[in-house]
C-alpha cells in the first residue's frame, strides 16, 4: 500500500514503505562507490586526530542518528581511543569546561536540518572542530562545517531505511578514519560493505520473510527489542521502527537492563525481539529468551547461530554474516519486511508519519 506525500518541490507523489526498503542494497552500493573516494576529507580527518594530544571525540545527533553513533564510539573504544555519544539537546546543556582543546565533535543528521543538531553547532565554542555526516550536500548542516561526509542514500520519505542503513555505512568508514585504519582494514571494510548490499538483496526478494515475521507478530501487543554491543543500535532503531511504521507499542533494552525490571511486564501479548550476533553476549541474550518463553510471551531471534534449539512460542532468523559490526546493516532488514507485510494484512500504509516531521533539505 502506497503512503501520499510531498516532495521537496511541493508535490504530491506516492511511494510505499516497501519501495524504500527495495532500494536500500543500490543506497549502499552507490555509498561504496562514492564515499571511499573522499580523499580530502580523510586527509583532513588524519591531520586534525595528530593535531591532538588526546583527542577526545564526541559523537553527537537525534533519533537514529544518534544511534548509530553507538557503533563509532565502540570502534573508538576499541582502538584506545576517548569517545562518547552523548544527544544534541543533552549536550548544548554541557558545561563549558567539558569542551577541552581535544573535543571533536561528531554530528550525525540524516537531513542535515534536525534543529538539536544545528542549534548546538551554533553553540560550540569556536575552536571546537566539528565533523558532519548528513545525506543532503545543500543542508545547513553540511555548509556550516568544513568537514562533512555523505550518506549518499537519496531522498526519502518515509520511516528510515535506507539513510538508516547508509547512515551505519557511513559512521564505520568514519570511525575507521578517525582511528587511522591501515589500508587492508580500509579494504576489509569496502568488501564487507559490497557483500551486505548482496546480502540485503537476498532478504528483501525472499518473500516468505516478511509474511512469516507477520503472522508470528500480529496479537503482539507490545514489543520490546534486545541487543548487545553493536546490536544495541539495532534494538534502538528498531523501536522507531515498530513505532512510527508499524505503530506498535515498543521498547528498547541491552539484555542485562532487561533482566533488570522489565522481565516484570512479561504476559501472553509480550513480545521480544533478540539481536544476537556477537558471541560475547549470546549468554545474555540466551537469558532473556529462556525468561520470556517461561513466563508466557513470544520471541522473534534474529541471529547468525545455528545452534539454537527449536521451542514453542519462537521463531528463529537466521542471517549468514559474522562480523558483528557489519551485521547491524543487515540485522533490521527481517524487522522491515515483517512490518511492512503486517501493515498490508491490515489495510494500513506503513511508515506513513503524521506527526513526526520527515526533514529534507533543498
Amino acid at each position: 500500500m502506497a503512503s501520499l506525500t510531498s516532495n521537496k518541490e511541493g508535490n504530491v507523489i506516492q511511494v510505499s514503505f516497501m519501495d524504500e526498503i527495495r532500494q536500500q542494497p543500490d543506497a549502499l552500493r552507490r555509498f561504496v562507490e562514492l564515499a571511499f573516494t573522499e580523499t580530502e576529507l580523510q586527509d583532513s580527518l588524519k591531520y586534525l586526530m595528530k593535531s591532538k594530544k588526546n583527542p577526545h571525540v564526541v559523537l553527537t545527533g537525534m533519533g537514529s542518528s544518534l544511534f548509530v553513533c553507538y557503533i563509532a564510539m565502540r570502534i573508538l573504544q576499541e582502538k584506545g581511543i576517548l569517545a562518547s555519544t552523548i544527544e544534541s539537546y543533552e549536550l548544548q546543556a554541557m558545561d563549558s569546561h567539558f569542551f577541552t582543546e581535544d573535543v571533536i565533535v561528531v554530528a550525525v543528521s540524516q537531513s542535515g536540518e534536525s534543529p538539536e543538531v544545528l542549534e548546538l553547532i551554533y553553540k560550540l565554542p569556536q575552536n571546537i572542530p566539528v565533523i558532519a555526516v548528513t545525506n543532503y550536500p545543500k543542508s545547513h548542516l553540511y555548509t556550516m562545517t568544513p568537514m562533512a561526509g555523505g550518506i549518499y542514500a537519496g531522498t526519502e520519505y518515509l520511516t528510515s531505511t535506507k539513510s538508516y542503513t547508509n547512515s551505519l555505512a557511513a559512521i564505520l568508514l568514519l570511525a575507521y578514519r578517525l582511528a587511522g585504519c591501515c589500508d587492508g582494514d580500509m579494504a576489509w571494510l569496502h568488501q564487507q560493505l559490497e557483500q551486505c548490499a548482496g546480502k540485503m538483496e537476498a532478504l528483501i526478494a525472499d518473500e516468505r520473510i516478511g509474511t512469516e515475521i507477520a503472522n508470528f507478530i500480529t496479537d503482539i501487543k507490545f514489543i520490546v527489542f534486545v541487543g548487545s554491543g553493536y546490536s544495541y543500535t539495532t534494538a534502538c532503531h528498531s523501536e522507531i521502527v515498530a513505532e512510527e511504521a508499524g505503530k506498535f507499542h515498543s521498547s528498547c533494552f541491552t539484555p542485562a537492563q532487561f533482566i533488570h525490571g522489565p522481565i516484570e511486564l512479561i504476559y501472553k501479548d509480550f513480545g521480544t525481539v533478540i539481536y544476537d550476533f556477537d558471541r560475547n553476549y549470546s549468554d545474555k541474550c540466551d537469558h532473556v529468551r529462556d525468561s520470556v518463553l517461561e513466563y508466557g510471551g513470544k520471541v522473534l531471534l534474529i541471529t547468525n547461530r545455528t545452534d539454537v534449539e527449536e521451542r514453542e512460542n519462537q521463531m528463529i532468523h537466521v542471517i549468514e554474516h559474522e562480523d558483528p559490526k557489519t551485521a547491524t546493516l543487515l540485522e533490521v532488514i527481517p524487522l522491515e519486511l515483517g512490518i511492512d507485510s503486517l501493515c498490508k494484512s491490515r489495510g494500513v500504509a506503513a511508515g506513513r508519519i503524521s506527526r513526526v516531521v520527515k526533514r529534507m533539505a533543498n
